[in-house]
């Protein structure tokens, strides 16, 4: 998805730098897919070999912390990989612990936004609040009528492949719904399979991950 959305790697790159975060870009030359897509596809050995050659290019690098803004690459790297001595981290979490640190400040607007809570970042990783936290920062945060783990799905998720397009469309628009019943300006989440998803379709707000916004909003 990381290519999919360009949007938010170079919002958050803009972090990083303003930061002055040193880090390398895994995906620079080409995809690097966490392994997702061949599990649910029963691939189990084609998974593994590509696990391990994940894990080799991870520590060749040097790194110590291994950033990831997607929900779902963040949960396969948390509990499918033995990166021992690397912190893997969303970077929901990373961006609200730089803003604490004071490593970057941001300014406040007008705006209003509502989060949705990505399926695998909330229910799947339990990570609730730090995106919250973020988004109270820069403006005035709305409440979802279902929000954290009554969040509704996007209807993007690839574990659902099985459904038709009609009902998968059904899902977001009604998730769009719930999440518009305020009036919010954006609809912030933290997932690029979501925002992907909800943009098409939101016509009633902006459509936005929480690194572009946080991007915007830098002194």
């Amino acid at each position: 998805m990381t290519h999919l959305t360009p949007g938010i790697y170079r919002s958050l790159f803009n972090i990083l730098d303003k930061a002055g975060v040193e880090y390398s870009f895994m995906d620079k030359d080409g995809s690097v897919c966490c392994g997702r897509p061949l599990m649910l596809s029963g691939d189990v050995k084609g998974a593994g070999e590509l696990i391990k050659k994940n894990t080799e290019l991870i520590k060749a690098s040097g790194c110590k912390t291994l950033l990831l803004s997607c929900p779902i690459c963040y949960k396969i790297f948390r509990d499918e990989y033995k990166l021992e001595g690397i912190e893997v981290i969303h970077h929901s979490v990373y961006i609200n612990n730089l803003l604490k640190s004071g490593k970057i400040k941001v300014k406040r607007g007008t705006g209003k936004y509502v989060y949705h809570d990505p399926c695998e970042l909330g229910r799947g990783a339990g990570i609730y609040e730090q995106p919250r936290e973020l988004l109270s920062e820069t403006s005035i945060l709305l409440e979802s009528p279902e929000e954290r783990g009554e969040s509704i799905c996007c209807g993007g998720s690839i574990g659902s492949l099985t459904m038709s397009y009609d009902k998968r469309k059904k899902i977001t628009e009604h998730s769009l719904e719930v999440l518009n019943t305020n009036k919010p300006d954006i609809v912030a989440t933290a997932c690029p399979l979501c925002m992907r998803t909800f943009s098409p379709l939101n016509k009633k707000s902006e459509t936005a991950d929480i690194a572009q916004i946080i991007s915007r909003n830098l002194i």
